[in-house]
């Protein structure tokens, strides 16, 4: 039995390592070290809808670039070879670009008087054709995702796809077990992987991270609430376990999984590691250099609606119209998303809060450790969370954080933290002024940190997430026997 972990979102990763990211990244770099176990790497292309086995030289040199360190090597003066590349992977046509090319050697082929007209025609009418496509796949997708028994409830079909084609090779044997916790919600095909499976007999173990795209749709973008719906309703049948990342995740998954019908795989949780690399040597890039000389409140996140970078900014105009003086700075650490460029207008216009912000992405892990070092204290209040990796992040550098109480937050720093309401702005305004002012309160908080906080180390999270894929090819091994 050989233990496969996917890794196609790493592989494809250029930008810094966020929560996700981290994860399949700290994953491959423990399943890299094993010895005793059978494991392998591969990577799904959606354009040949195939399966490729990655050498590990290259997910060794994938999960270096991650690590995003600006140190340099102790020997410049010969530079490692380059790791061997990955297999070249074929790129197919999609249906769309299929039939537009079906359409363009039709047209060839009709009289020179006919040929320019119907071209012309067919261009302007493109786009109508392959939205009444779409539509067509989606009206299926929606009739499969819920079925009416009749007495008020609803039932999720299994992945509808067509069978695998047995003559395109695919990297497994019968009886192997394949782990993905990426983004497989936008880069994976599970109808694809659960006719695979179905043929193979593979063991499946996959990922839950939250359900917010469900539960919180108009915190996301576009219209995720179905196609979200749709994944894990075939996560559901694909999957022999799902691994959560909370017990809220847990309890959020298999509430939605018994709403809609569904069958209700195998779940653990898997506790996320929290310990960024030491940067007890590391020299700050010149970026982050005179911000280590200042008191700074630090909120490390994705800049985006459901993070609530706003209730922060108005807590501090609030605090800077009543005239409060000496406050820190306000160190947003994060890359902007959806849905905040009037903040991130009001960021840029608003001469209040000029003074006092530093808006900063694309830093290294050295840079990020840093700053969770040098800060005075962090905040996060954020609306909704399936886990909250930078509270754990903030609490394994001793620091305290100010947090909303929501979702899986009190999971991750129980009474360490100090919770407030995510929308009330005057009780941050309120709380961040004491923090900033009572050195000796901030000072009792750390030291309860000190003394009471056990950090998970990513070897950890590596190690459950591997036996777990072991004990699902187990039970495939006891039911054959």
């Amino acid at each position: 039995m050989t233990i496969w972990l996917d890794v196609t979102t790493i592989a494809g990763w250029s930008r810094p390592a966020v929560g996700v990211i981290r994860t399949e990244a700290e994953c491959a770099r423990y399943f890299l070290e094993q010895s005793e176990t059978a494991v392998r790497f591969c990577r799904f292309e959606k354009a040949d809808r195939r399966y490729h086995e990655l050498d590990r030289a290259f997910v060794a040199a994938t999960v270096a670039r991650l690590d995003g360190s600006r140190q340099k090597p102790a020997s410049a003066a010969a530079p490692a070879p380059a790791p061997a590349p990955a297999e070249p992977i074929p790129v197919a046509l999609t249906k769309e670009q299929k039939l537009k090319r079906s359409l363009l050697s039709l047209i060839n082929r009709l009289p020179g008087r006919l040929r320019g007209r119907v071209f012309r025609y067919a261009k302007t009418r493109k786009e109508a054709f392959f939205a009444s496509m779409r539509a067509a796949r989606e009206s299926r997708t929606a009739l499969r995702i819920l079925l009416d028994r009749g007495d008020g409830t609803h039932v999720a079909l299994p992945p509808a796809a067509p069978p695998p084609d047995a003559s395109q090779p695919v990297p497994f044997a019968p009886g192997d077990t394949i782990v993905s916790l990426g983004l497989d919600w936008d880069q994976k095909d599970l109808p694809y992987l659960y006719a695979l499976k179905r043929r193979l007999g593979l063991k499946v173990v996959l990922f839950c991270y939250d359900l917010i795209p469900v539960r919180l749709p108009h915190l996301c973008v576009g219209d995720v609430a179905s196609i979200f719906g749709r994944y894990f309703a075939d996560l559901a049948w694909c999957a022999d376990r799902v691994l959560c990342i909370s017990e809220y995740s847990r309890s959020d998954l298999v509430a939605f999984l018994e709403e809609i019908g569904a069958p209700v795989p195998e779940t653990a949780v898997v506790r996320l590691g929290s310990k960024l690399p030491d940067t007890g040597d590391a020299t700050p890039s010149a970026e982050i250099a005179p911000l280590l000389e200042r008191p700074f409140v630090l909120f490390v996140s994705t800049i985006e609606r459901r993070k609530n970078h706003e209730t922060l900014y108005r807590a501090y105009t609030r605090l800077i119209d009543q005239g409060v003086e000496n406050l820190p700075l306000l160190v947003f650490v994060g890359m902007p998303g959806w849905g905040v460029q009037d903040l991130l207008a009001d960021l840029r216009l608003d001469p209040r809060i000029q003074p006092y912000l530093r808006v900063l992405n694309h830093l290294s892990d050295d840079d990020l450790g840093l700053l969770y070092r040098h800060a005075t204290f962090t905040a996060f209040p954020s609306l909704f969370e399936g886990w909250g990796l930078p509270i754990a992040e903030s609490l394994a550098y001793g620091k305290f954080c100010l947090a909303s109480r929501t979702s899986s937050i009190p999971e991750v720093g129980g009474d360490l933290l100090e919770y407030l309401d995510p929308w009330n702005v005057g009780a941050w305004a309120e709380r961040v002024a004491y923090y900033a002012q009572h050195p000796e309160a901030l000072a009792e908080r750390e030291r309860r940190i000190r003394d009471e906080y056990r950090p998970t180390a990513w070897s950890e999270t590596g190690r459950f997430v591997l036996e777990q894929a072991v004990a699902a090819g187990r039970e495939r091994q006891a039911v054959v026997s």
